[in-house]
């Protein structure tokens, strides 16, 4: 019972590592691009495969497939990084559609994967950015 009082009395006060990159956690905490990107395509291919576009579901299709997407790339272990999923879904029309994103990053830590999905009425483009905090 006095161990209980004590360990709920204790405060801890953590101090800063000073390690300002993901190579000073060990082996394995970058975030790797190449298992990141495998991962999307399957999700995306998996969702996508048969379905045709409907632009009433299109909305509720991209929410549900970031949504997954980041859960499963939460498992993968990246525990220092910041997760950013996005997810574009639309109607296929012969149209050329590019993708662009911008943002201010360590290119050193920082990285993103993205897949992409196309079948006759509809494209789907995953991309997932991974930003290392201390």
């Amino acid at each position: 019972m006095e161990d209980d009082q004590f360990m709920m009395d204790h405060h801890y006060q953590y101090e800063n590592t000073y390690i300002t990159s993901p190579e000073g956690y060990g082996e394995g905490q970058k975030f790797q691009r190449g298992v990141v990107q495998k991962v999307i395509k399957k999700i995306i291919h998996d969702k996508c495969l048969g379905m045709h576009y409907d632009p009433s579901r299109a909305s509720q299709t991209g929410k549900e497939l970031s949504d997954m997407i980041k859960e499963k790339v939460k498992t993968m272990g990246f525990p220092r990084y910041k997760l950013v999923v996005q997810v574009t879904v639309g109607q296929r029309a012969g149209q050329c559609l590019r993708i662009a994103s911008r943002c201010l990053w360590d290119t050193a830590a920082d990285t993103c994967a993205s897949a992409c999905f196309e079948n006759e009425s509809m494209f789907c483009v995953a991309m997932v950015f991974g930003i290392y905090y201390e």
